[in-house]
């Protein structure tokens, strides 16, 4: 009996630990440096519209191609209370003006180059379930730009602080209830 509990609480810790990570991973933010290519307002479906409210609603797309790797990215700028994003209109507008280049030296003053950006975001990409990241902020960067996530770095040591802290404290909660039901029963647990 004791094995078979004790398989059953693993597998329950590793189905926990997967669902965890991986939400983690959606809304931990990222950031990548783009040039921007185009941007866009698409009339999308509402999931899950109640009676008398929009059953559509506008997204704003911003489409970009990584500097490394060149991979096209399409992101969705959509407000979001969580992050205390409620720019999304001046981000668009930014994107618009990242994506149009910069006026050059030439006689006709046309744009010669795209601005490099650091887009910062959270989400991933799912076809699928038409999934898109959401642009939390674009800023112009220069190209040798190294991007280092300190947020993302304090927040996941403190996370793993209590994650320690708990499994300490969880794992003298279990020997104290064994060695009281040891105690009350008067043999072995299991």
């Amino acid at each position: 009996m004791k094995k078979w509990m004790r398989k059953l609480g693993v597998a329950l810790a590793l189905v926990f630990t997967v669902l965890f990570a991986s939400s983690l991973y959606y809304f931990m933010p990222r950031a990548t440096k783009v040039t921007i290519s185009g941007t866009d307002v698409k009339r999308m479906d509402r999931k899950g519209a109640e009676p008398g409210q929009p059953r559509t609603r506008d997204v704003r797309f911003v489409y970009a191609t990584e500097l490394e790797g060149g991979k096209a990215l399409a992101l969705r700028n959509e407000d979001n209370g969580w992050y205390f994003k409620w720019d999304s209109g001046d981000i668009a507008a930014q994107a618009m003006s990242f994506g149009q280049g910069e006026a050059g030296d030439t006689a006709e003053g046309a744009a010669t180059e795209k601005a490099i950006v650091l887009v910062k975001y959270y989400g991933i990409r799912v076809p699928v379930l038409d999934l898109y990241p959401n642009i939390l902020s674009l800023e112009k960067v220069p190209e040798d730009y190294v991007y280092v996530p300190y947020g993302n770095i304090v927040f996941l040591l403190a996370l793993l602080g209590l994650f320690i802290w708990g499994g300490v404290k969880l794992r003298k909660f279990l020997r104290a209830a064994g060695a009281k039901a040891k105690e009350i029963t008067g043999r072995e647990n299991g």
